[in-house]
């Protein structure tokens, strides 16, 4: 190993200490005068000091007075070579390259048992805010190390040149006392459980603590509290230290702020001298004298007062967190006055071709035009260095960038590929082996292209009003719901499964990446793709903000569908066993109805064999090519629908899906019918076994090769064998889809016989209020 080379990440978490280890072990092994600076940092001398309950540490560390005694006056710093440039440094000192900015290196100077530097390849002076993220990027790679930042004026010896600090997490007194220290955190902006920003008084100096789980979070979070943070005339940032390590997933970044670069009794004379220049060690509590004489007088005294002359003020400090306060109040009036945003997952797979169509910013860097990337050993390949996450930010408004090979139609007969383009930001992340492409945009900008994807721009307005209020009422409940979910780190059960049985229904709670997907299974996205309508735009901003409330006070779970047959069904029936009062069973006509029992069979053959009168019993081509797009409009006959299987075909198809030896199928026997004749629950009979499925889409994508139109059929038996075994099953049917809420088509309908989008909203979902959220 020389100078030049440099080690890749390691390829499972089990090697990140075995390959920094390593690296620690090559470099000591090929550097005598690092490895005699580390012998001896194994003899030094240490003593403890209690100070305000808080036990400190005082390590005597001869070797660290060439970092005490730095002049960093700027006259100094341009007389000496840079120690930290690669053309400067030892022949013997190797690296490893972290990433594109940033190497990794052996500090011949150390105060821990591992102490490196992480040196930026450029020189280029200490600047935390653009080159914060390194941080989590580090840790997300080596979570067994703590990172530290010196400002340039707060302990860096070298703060012409960027650079962060680490050694190996959990020796620091911070550290140490972190369980009793961070009971008395006072929380100061909270995105949720475990992102938020607090203050700590409890230490031996003033300190703020950022918590986090994700890189954009972190830095969204640290340059809110940045920005809070005083800074001084002709001072390039704050003056702070940072000290950062991971609690499991969760990211702990203490940010401590500053008065002065060093005590006063460091310049004083004689017996009043202490040469302790504190960087962001010394702040956590691991106090370093490179002289005999302060190790062996130092106090509590001195330390106190040490805390106190470079540490902020108790003034100060509660200046900051009441600006703080202020921002975040501020901050929090905005956020409900504007739009949030909304992540949509676009597609899952290995590897992820793309287009920057203009110039977009990832990790400080300026990139446009084609990009691919790839997943390898459980991180993202991208020109050839490894990440846990990537961020494209667009630079002007009007930026997109377009992913190649998108499956719509994810398992329905007219599934296909495309290229669709998009606005707002990209996030690449990895689950497993998977890379995930996810969309961050604002969401009245996501409703145009929803409702541009699931309707035709031939619409009326009205229609297209009543698809806007529902299409945002159902994407903020999933998304209050994904939070609560997240908050209380409980999964939602969605399947019942049992020797002879299999219960299955799919719901958004699947996704924990993102809000939302871009298929079928949530709502059809498909960004700027397709031309937004003028009567799209109007219906979207003519009813911004708009939802439907129900009578509890909740936003409305609002679920549609194609086509209800005739009978609009009740949300049990296809999803958990639990009511909600405003997706119920009705039908789909304001004509005087004449109750009906679709529940028992004999009534659902006669509902089904007949052609009753409803809104959505249509054939006006006119009214569908409303609703259905080009690859829906492939799709004929749905009102009453109908599907003919051999034994052969059937068998086959069944036992493919469920992995069961049935021998031959006998019957389907309907065990369960929700209101609209829907079945819950099938049984399969066969030679050999029975077995029963539900709910409503697992019996659809078990009886077909990608989906039935509905569960509300029955089943005709016909050419029985000698042994009375069928040998053709018929399925006839009613509707497309679960038919829970509102029925597209329906609607359709009754926008074109003049109902307003209200009227319509308030046919479908029972009881419910519409309310304006946000302007």
């Amino acid at each position: 190993m020389n100078k030049k080379a440099s080690i890749r990440e390691p390829r499972n978490e089990n090697k990140k200490l075995t390959e920094i280890a390593f690296f620690f072990s090559q470099q000591l092994k090929e550097w005598k005068t690092a490895r005699y600076r580390f012998n001896d940092l194994k003899k030094v001398r240490t003593k403890k000091i209690t100070c305000r309950e808080n036990t400190l540490q005082v390590q005597f560390n001869p070797a660290r007075m060439v970092s005490t005694g730095a002049k960093i006056d700027k006259n100094s710093l341009a007389e000496r070579p840079c120690f930290l440039c690669a053309k400067n440094r030892p022949q013997e000192q190797i690296f490893i390259r972290l990433d594109e900015n940033f190497d990794l290196l052996v500090n011949p100077f150390p105060i821990l048992p591992m102490h490196f530097t992480i040196a930026a390849q450029r020189h280029q002076p200490q600047n935390i805010l653009p080159n914060y993220t390194e941080i989590h990027k580090i840790l997300s790679v080596y979570d067994n190390l703590t990172v530290f930042y010196n400002g340039p004026k707060c302990g860096a010896s070298a703060p012409d040149h960027l650079h962060f600090q680490a050694g190996i997490t959990g020796l620091l007194p911070l550290q140490k006392e972190w369980a009793r220290i961070s009971n008395s955190i006072e929380r100061l902006f909270t995105l949720d459980e475990d992102n938020e920003i607090a203050a700590l008084s409890t230490f031996i100096c003033p300190l703020f603590v950022i918590y986090s789980t994700s890189a954009e979070t972190d830095e969204a979070l640290f340059r809110k509290l940045y920005e809070t943070l005083p800074k001084k005339e002709n001072e390039s940032e704050p003056m702070l230290n940072i000290v950062a390590w991971r609690d499991r997933k969760r990211y702990i970044t203490v940010v401590i702020p500053r008065e002065q670069h060093r005590p006063s009794f460091y310049s004083a004379v004689g017996d009043a001298q202490f040469l302790i220049s504190p960087g962001a060690l010394d702040m956590a509590g691991l106090i370093i004298t490179p002289r005999e004489t302060d190790f062996e007088r130092i106090s509590y005294q001195e330390v106190e007062a040490l805390y106190k002359e470079v540490g902020i003020g108790s003034n100060t400090f509660e200046h900051i967190k009441s600006r703080l306060k202020k921002v975040t109040a501020e901050q929090d009036k905005t956020d409900k006055e504007k739009a949030p945003d909304v992540s949509v997952g676009i597609l899952s797979r290995e590897r992820i071709r793309f287009k920057l169509e203009k110039s977009y910013t990832v990790n400080g860097q300026e990139v446009s035009g084609e990009q691919e990337v790839t997943s390898s050993c459980g991180k993202i390949l991208w020109k050839d260095i490894l990440y846990t996450e990537l961020l494209f930010r667009p630079q002007a408004p009007d930026a997109s960038f377009s992913i190649y090979n998108v499956t719509i139609g994810v398992n329905f007969h007219w599934e296909q590929k495309e290229t669709q383009t998009f606005t707002g930001q990209l996030r690449i992340t990895i689950d497993g082996e998977k890379l995930y492409a996810i969309n961050t945009l604002p969401i009245e900008n996501y409703l145009e292209s929803v409702i541009s994807s699931e309707m035709s721009a031939t619409c009326g307005i009205e229609l297209l009003k009543a698809h806007a209020v529902i299409s945002r009422s159902w994407l903020l409940a999933q998304m209050e719901k994904r939070k609560m979910n997240f908050v209380e780190k409980e999964k939602q059960i969605s399947c019942v499964q049992k020797d002879d049985e299999l219960i299955r229904w799919y719901d958004r709670e699947d996704h924990t990446l993102f809000d939302v997907c871009a298929d079928d299974h949530c709502q059809r996205y498909q960004g700027i793709t397709k031309t937004t309508s003028k009567n799209v735009t109007e219906a979207v901003q003519g009813t911004r903000g708009e939802i439907l409330m129900s009578i509890a006070g909740e936003i409305c779970d609002a679920r549609f569908s194609k086509c209800c047959g005739g009978m609009v069904e009740e949300y049990r029936c296809c999803w958990e066993d639990i009511d909600k009062p405003y997706l119920t069973a009705l039908r789909d006509t304001t004509e005087e109805k004449v109750d009906i029992d679709l529940t028992k069979e004999e009534n659902i053959r006669k509902w089904i064999h007949s052609s009753p009168n409803a809104f959505c019993n249509t054939t006006n081509t006119k009214v569908l090519s409303q609703v259905l797009n080009d690859f829906d409009q492939t799709t004929k006959d749905f009102y009453r629908w109908h599907v003919s299987y051999t034994q052969e075909e059937l068998l086959q198809l069944i036992s493919s899906k469920l992995k069961i030896d049935f021998g031959q199928i006998l019957n389907l026997i309907p065990l369960q019918r929700g209101k609209s004749g829907r079945i819950s629950r099938l049984k399969i009979v066969g030679t050999k076994r029975c077995f029963i499925i539900g709910k409503e889409l697992e019996i659809r994508r078990i009886l077909s090769s990608s989906h039935l139109y509905s569960s509300s059929f029955i089943i005709d038996l016909l050419d029985l064998d000698a042994a009375g075994v069928p040998q053709r099953f018929n399925l006839i049917g009613a509707g497309w889809g679960h038919g829970v809420g509102l029925c597209q088509i329906g609607a359709a309908v009754m926008g074109e016989k003049g109902y307003t989008y209200d009227a319509i909203l308030r046919h479908y979902y029972s009881g419910v209020l519409l309310k304006k959220i946000y302007e």
